[in-house]
């Protein structure tokens, strides 16, 4: 069982963003991470009140906080705390904490990628940049994912037991487990949660099928080995899936959008298999397989069919998990703490937080 301090704030072990993150916030804060990091692995605590601001930076500042001692013993563990606004980039320093924290009052701001053009835009450098924006948005749904990954699975389990009297109170015993979750977050999110996990459900159902399809063809043969084959496995299932889904419409053409599409399907796919083909989802299947399989088989069953078990189950909240960090790029979102707590973001809201004064070193 983890150590109380690494859930407690502790003001003696601490750093605070505040301001714009930039170089010369790095700059400042330097010198104190690698005195708390010299003195002791134990959990250091960032106090966050920023506006955001450069997101290479803030990584930067993060690798710094998570960077082993010369001895190579681990990283420190990172607590973040929300104290009044966390936008942008500090919304994602917020987010990247082993444990995260926010303030009832505090105002969390997560967005897409924003492009700065200082010149007139030409329809091929409209292109690029649209290019630009949705690669880096993947990018970035990808890393929220794997920051939050673990406090999904948290949400989901804490619900999963809820699930059969949802459906008798909808009178619905139609519902698939994954309904159930859905419908049971929408209900205690507070509106802007709610609206984007609409749209999450909206992006999942635009690519359930094409996952489902891909998935058939990985079970007739083995998903290859050689990156170009595996990713011709996924072009061809994108390219089925557009053809299939647009056939009827008379309009539809490769060069009339149909192309982004199954660019767009491509970047998805790939998005979606390399997180169930990682060792991060290797990691959740061995956590949390014993919660999805019958009491009997927990003790008899060899790992690998335990494994396949829970693959089975899961896969279709991992789509869905990917499609909320999609719609987390889209617009500006603008959250509260309970907004942020239901969308797996950050893990609790507290009222009994430290001011985040720091004291002198």
């Amino acid at each position: 069982m983890p150590d109380d301090a690494d859930f407690t704030p502790n003001p003696d072990r601490a750093i605070r963003i505040d301001g714009a993150i930039n170089k010369a916030l790095e700059d400042r804060l330097r010198p104190q991470i690698l005195e708390l990091t010299r003195r002791s692995r134990e959990p250091i605590t960032v106090f966050i009140d920023s506006e955001g601001g450069n997101v290479a930076a803030g990584q930067r500042i993060l690798d710094l906080l998570r960077s082993p001692d010369r001895e190579g013993a681990s990283a420190c563990r990172i607590i973040t705390i929300a104290l009044s606004k966390a936008w942008s980039a500090a919304a994602d320093l917020l987010s990247s904490g082993d444990h995260a924290i926010a303030n009832p009052g505090s105002r969390l701001l997560y967005h897409g990628t924003r492009i700065t053009t200082p010149q007139a835009v030409t329809a091929e450098h409209a292109s690029l940049l649209a290019e630009v924006l949705k690669t880096s948005n993947s990018r970035f749904a990808a890393s929220f994912l794997d920051k939050s990954a673990r406090r999904f699975m948290f949400l989901l389990f804490a619900l999963r037991a809820t699930f059969e009297a949802h459906r008798a109170n909808v009178t619905d015993r139609t519902l698939t487990d994954l309904d159930c979750f859905q419908e049971i977050l929408c209900q205690k999110a507070p509106p802007a949660a709610q609206r984007i996990l609409g749209q999450a459900g909206a992006i999942w159902e635009r690519y359930h099928g094409l996952v489902t399809h891909f998935e058939e063809e990985v079970a007739k043969a083995c998903l290859p080995s050689e990156t170009i084959d595996a990713e011709k496995l996924m072009l061809d299932a994108c390219i089925a899936f557009e053809y299939e889904n647009s056939k009827s419409d008379p309009e539809w053409s490769l060069r009339a959008g149909g192309l982004r599409k199954i660019n767009e399907h491509f970047f998805f796919l790939d998005e979606y298999s390399r997180g169930t083909n990682g060792a991060w989802f290797a990691t959740l299947s061995e956590r949390w397989a014993p919660l999805v399989l019958a009491e009997d088989d927990r003790d008899d069953l060899p790992a690998e069919e335990k494994a396949r078990k829970f693959r089975e189950y899961f896969l279709p909240f991992w789509s869905f998990f990917i499609a909320l960090c999609h719609a987390l790029q889209r617009a500006e979102n603008e959250l509260t703490a309970m907004d942020a707590f239901w969308l797996g973001l950050i893990d609790t809201v507290r009222e009994d937080l430290p001011g985040g004064e720091i004291p002198e070193s």
